[in-house]
C-alpha cells in the first residue's frame, strides 16, 4: 500500500502592526512549523528590537532567503509573519510555496483602529505611522 504523501502548509500573515499576526503564527506554527518574520532580524544581541529603516531591504531579503531553505528543506508548516501590506509583498512568498508544492494560505487579521494597534504592537509603531499603514492597505 502506497504511504499518503505529507501535506505541507505555508501560511501568509497579513495585518497592520498590532493585529495580533504573530500571536496567531505562533498558534498556527505548533511544534513542528517555523515562523519567519523580518522583524527578527532586528533583534540585537540584548534581545531589544532595534529598527534600521536603512536594513530593511536587506533584513526583507534575509528573511526571505530563511523562507525559502524551510521550503526546500520541507518544513511541514512554514509561516510568513509580516505586515504584506501588498500584492508585491507577498506574492514571491506564495509563488515559491506554491511551486513547491505547499498548500498556501492567507492569514487576515480585523482590522483595527491605528489608537488600538498602537498600544497592542510591540515594536513601538507609532500610532501615525499605523495610520498610513491603513491608508495604504490593499485588499487581495
Amino acid at each position: 500500500m502506497e504511504e499518503e504523501p505529507t501535506l505541507k502548509y505555508c501560511f501568509i500573515m497579513r495585518g497592520i502592526p498590532g493585529s495580533g499576526k504573530s500571536t496567531v503564527a505562533k498558534r498556527l506554527k505548533g511544534t513542528d512549523g517555523v515562523v519567519h518574520s523580518t522583524d527578527s532580524y532586528f533583534i540585537n544581541d540584548e534581545g531589544e528590537y532595534v529598527f534600521d529603516k536603512q536594513l530593511l531591504g536587506r533584513h526583507h531579503q534575509l528573511n526571505y532567503q530563511a523562507f525559502c531553505t524551510s521550503i526546500d528543506e520541507g518544513t511541514e508548516c512554514v509561516i510568513v509573519d509580516n505586515i504584506n501590506l501588498t500584492d508585491k509583498e507577498y506574492k514571491k512568498y506564495q509563488n515559491y510555496a506554491t511551486k513547491k508544492g505547499y498548500i498556501v494560505s492567507f492569514v487576515i487579521l480585523p482590522m483595527i483602529p491605528a489608537s488600538v494597534a498602537a498600544e497592542r504592537n510591540t515594536h513601538s509603531c507609532p500610532e501615525s505611522e499605523i495610520a498610513q499603514i491603513i491608508k495604504k492597505w490593499k485588499k487581495m
